[in-house]
């Protein structure tokens, strides 16, 4: 039997894991668990992860992590950003890319729920 209390950060997770994801709020969950992750527990310094990627994916990663540097979130409730299935594939493998290269890929598939790389359903795209 699962625990039905979740706390917060579990539940952005979930939403990544799901297969139902909103293509309008993906980029404020990925935001929000970056937040949580390597700002608030792991004072992790964003500019040297952003670093580690070039081009397209560079300037996703900077996006992603931008909104958290802002020091305020009301300034972008109201912005709205469509995203098609393949700019959020791009997001999320972004995503799973700064865990890699930061080192903390295995808290990645932790929340994922991957045992392997052969399990991970974004093995094939990264």
């Amino acid at each position: 039997m699962t625990n039905p209390i979740k706390t917060s950060y579990e539940l952005l997770w979930a939403d990544v894991r799901s297969p139902h994801r909103s293509n309008l709020t993906i980029q404020n969950t990925l935001r929000r668990i970056l937040e949580h992750y390597f700002k608030i527990l792991g004072r992790i310094d964003t500019d040297k992860i952003c670093e580690m990627f070039d081009g397209k994916e560079k300037i996703i990663c900077k996006s992603l992590f931008s909104w958290i540097n802002d020091g305020s979130h009301s300034a972008h409730d109201d912005l709205y950003v469509s995203n098609d299935d393949s700019m959020v594939e791009n997001y999320l493998r972004v995503f799973r890319g700064i865990f890699e290269k930061s080192k903390h890929a295995a808290h990645y598939k932790m929340m994922m729920g991957e045992d392997s790389e052969q399990d991970s359903p974004m093995a094939a795209t990264a």
